[in-house]
C-alpha cells in the first residue's frame, strides 16, 4: 500500500503508468491543504525525454500532464512556480496551446533550462 506521498512521486517522476497512480490516488482525494509533493523542471524534462526517446507516445504525455494539473496535493519547485504551471498547462491542453511534436517537446525542454 502506497501511501499519497509515495503516489504523487510516483505520478511526477512516470515511474508507474498514470492510470494507476490515478486510480491509486482516488481514495485520497484531490484537495490538499497543503502540497504532499514537488514538481521540478527536472520532472518535466525527465518526462520530454521519455516521450523523445520514443518511450512515452503524446497521448501518454498528456494523459500524465492531466493527472498533475490543478492537484491541489502537488506543489511547483520554488522560483518556477509560474514557468511549471505553464508547461503542465500546456502539456495538458495541447489542442488549445502547444501541439505535442519532437520540435515543440524539444523547445519547452529548453525553455525549462534544465
Amino acid at each position: 500500500m502506497f501511501s499519497r506521498e509515495a503516489l504523487l512521486t510516483h505520478l511526477i517522476e512516470a515511474t508507474i503508468p498514470t492510470q494507476i497512480a490515478e486510480e491509486k490516488l482516488k481514495k485520497f482525494g484531490w484537495d490538499a491543504n497543503a502540497a504532499k509533493a514537488v514538481l521540478t523542471r527536472m520532472n518535466i524534462t525527465h518526462v520530454l525525454s521519455l516521450y523523445l526517446e520514443g518511450k512515452m507516445t503524446g497521448t501518454q504525455l498528456e494523459s500524465w500532464a492531466n493527472a498533475i494539473e490543478g492537484r491541489d496535493d502537488i506543489g511547483f519547485e520554488a522560483g518556477y512556480e509560474s514557468v511549471l504551471s505553464e508547461a503542465i498547462h500546456q502539456l495538458a491542453n495541447p489542442l488549445l496551446t502547444l501541439a505535442i511534436t519532437t520540435e515543440n517537446m524539444r523547445d519547452l525542454a529548453a525553455h525549462l533550462g534544465v
